[in-house]
């Protein structure tokens, strides 16, 4: 809620903002956030604001992925691959990541998972090294990158795809924001 203050003047700071929305989703509790889905033939689902617990993301993963056992083993397989590059890379412990994304797709032949949007990809200053698991504190520099694919990858393993093909088609886009 506003402080006394900024209902004064009407107004909150872009960090005091950025805090409040990630309050009312997943990223605080689980370090991402589903942006959008998008099933064929239908317009892209994007009210994905209050999508905030471990079911919640559960549910839509589930919903995201059908009957397709394959798919949810490929892409928890693609996203620790991810992670254990990212892990070993000197690059990613030397530079902070803010707002970049993880695109997943797969339609009836491919299956796929790819880090996006590091427009504001920074080099931290000298002698530091992040683990991007470590939680956000001003001048620290992490942004929980690590944090968040893990409880993705601990999500995805426990989803329950659904036993008979359901009524949404294939071929989806699904959008996760760290």
């Amino acid at each position: 809620a506003p402080t006394e203050s900024e209902r004064k003047v009407e107004a909150v700071t872009k960090l005091r903002y950025m805090q409040f929305r990630e309050q009312q989703s997943s990223t605080c509790s689980l370090g991402f956030r589903i942006e959008a889905m998008k099933f064929r033939g239908i317009p892209p689902v994007t009210d994905l604001k209050r999508v905030k617990n471990t079911d919640d993301v559960s549910d839509t993963m589930a919903l995201f992925l059908g009957s397709h056992e394959d798919v949810r083993q490929r892409i928890v397989a693609r996203l620790q691959e991810i992670r254990n590059k990212l892990d070993q890379s000197h690059y990613f412990k030397k530079h902070e990541v803010i707002g970049s994304s993880i695109l997943i797709l797969y339609d009836d032949t491919k299956v796929g998972a790819w880090l996006i949007d590091f427009a504001k990809t920074r080099p931290v200053p000298d002698g530091c090294i992040l683990n991007h698991r470590s939680p956000w504190s001003p001048g620290n520099h992490e942004e929980g990158f690590l944090f968040g694919l893990d409880n993705l990858i601990r999500v995805l393993e426990n989803v329950k795809t659904t036993t008979t093909e359901n009524a949404v088609p294939s071929s989806k886009p699904l959008a996760l924001k760290s």
